[in-house]
């Protein structure tokens, strides 16, 4: 009776939360499933499913669905399940994607003989190991989940016999010492990561927005009753599709669709983006506002003023972590050059090594970061580096004042060069060549 009590007491929205936290862990969880169970609508089923997603209580996996998962609270810290492994070695799911969310109980590395492999493999083991059939089929034989190295091709048989086992089985396109290497790195960092500021802490949750139907007649009266002059433009779905700023409206017949006068060019970042990288894009793209999206769902916005804010906020809070990169970055600004990007900044006290010169590293990550700025105000794309080479270098002091210039010399559907070169006082000081990898955005 009591607990009858309780529950009527809560909103729907509050049940649909309790609802899943009851859950076993694995659980599948659908929109239609919850709307029928708890009489709700399946709208209401939707935001809540999103809202427990947010929370870390359920997960969505391509082709599986959404699964209820343990609270990242009551994991290990270098407990990483396979999911996030396969992000970490660029990984690809042959079998077992409904297991994603389990964590491996050991790692075992199959460069030794059979019987030796054999004593440490146990259920719910990964082990990592080439392109040799023996090996694989021992860990599927041992109830272990299997990652094959080296891009090699997996034999139809493993794959239906791990199916058959219902165990995960993951093609890696790195040999086994660079992927155990990415591994180690991955848990090395989960370790020592400090607690970075990410948009999702900061950003405005309850989002004045427009739909795609809204005519400009509906963007002044949002105006007028919000005091609020930038307003995202979604779909149906409540993908972001523009946003609608007073410039955009200014002159535009008020009975006029609003995808007439929004703009489409929108910055849209993931709420795990770090609070200190979106204020770098913003410097470098212009946007003053910007939607934070899961999926390309909206699910809130941050503007300058709420970057700003936060940064006075924890200035004084040394527990907030900062990455090398925008310590790097935080001096430098972006101009103008026709033929690509120019950005340019003090070498200070915090860049240089024991010669009181700028160290290799720091000249590195002002090279990658000046690439892929150039990607993304050109193109529109994300890019990683996964080259950098130097074909002159003299050394920059402390104080000096260097401007970047970097352009784009050759582009393919998945890669793409670019041209970098740091100046100072007028001469060149070290040029470079930087290979970088299309991401998806």
């Amino acid at each position: 009776m009591i607990s009858d009590n309780i529950n009527a007491s809560l909103t729907k929205h509050e049940q649909i939360i309790r609802y899943i936290k009851a859950l076993e862990v694995h659980k599948k969880v659908s929109v239609r499933q919850i709307a029928k169970e708890l009489d709700v609508s399946e709208g209401t089923a939707y935001r809540a499913i999103k809202e427990a997603e947010n929370r870390g209580l359920v997960s969505s996996i391509p082709k599986v669905g959404t699964i209820r998962i343990q609270e990242k609270e009551t994991r290990e810290i270098g407990d990483l399940t396979l999911k996030e492994l396969i992000m970490f070695v660029d990984g690809e799911v042959l079998s077992g994607e409904q297991n994603l969310l389990i964590a491996p109980t050991r790692y075992v590395v199959g460069c030794n003989s059979r019987g030796i492999v054999q004593q440490y493999l146990e259920k719910g083991a990964l082990l990592i190991v080439g392109d040799v059939l023996e090996m694989q089929r021992v860990a599927l034989e041992r109830d272990s989940h299997l990652m094959v190295t080296g891009a090699f091709t997996v034999t139809g048989d493993i794959i239906q016999m791990a199916e058959e086992k219902n165990l995960v089985v993951i093609s890696c396109p790195y040999d086994t010492f660079e992927a155990i290497s990415l591994l180690n790195r991955a848990v090395y960092d989960r370790r020592t990561e400090k607690e970075l500021i990410r948009v999702e802490d900061i950003m405005v949750k309850e989002v004045y927005y427009l739909t795609a139907d809204a005519a400009v007649e509906d963007w002044h009266k949002m105006s007028q009753s919000t005091g609020h002059s930038r307003f995202p433009v979604v779909d149906q779905n409540k993908l972001v599709i523009g946003i609608a700023t007073a410039v955009d409206v200014a002159g535009i017949d008020r009975a006029s669709s609003i995808l007439s006068a929004m703009t489409t060019d929108v910055l849209r970042v993931e709420g795990k983006t770090l609070l200190t990288h979106l204020s770098r894009m913003l410097m470098w793209e212009g946007f003053e506002l910007v939607p934070i999206v899961d999926e390309g769902r909206l699910i809130g916005v941050v503007s300058r003023q709420d970057i700003l804010k936060a940064f006075q906020q924890t200035q004084k809070q040394p527990q907030f972590g900062e990455t090398v990169d925008n310590l790097v970055m935080s001096g430098f600004k972006l101009e103008d050059w026709e033929e690509g990007t120019k950005i340019a900044g003090e070498i200070t006290q915090f860049m240089i090594n024991e010669s009181g010169t700028a160290s290799p590293g720091i000249l590195a990550t002002i090279i990658s970061t000046a690439a892929y700025i150039t990607a993304r105000k050109q193109l529109k794309l994300n890019t990683m580096v996964d080259s950098l080479t130097v074909h002159a270098m003299e050394p920059v002091a402390v104080g000096d004042w260097v401007e970047v210039y970097s352009r784009i010399i050759h582009l393919e559907k998945r890669s793409c060069v670019f041209d970098v070169g740091i100046y100072s006082n007028g001469s060149i000081r070290i040029k470079a060549l930087v290979g970088s990898r299309i991401i998806k955005k």
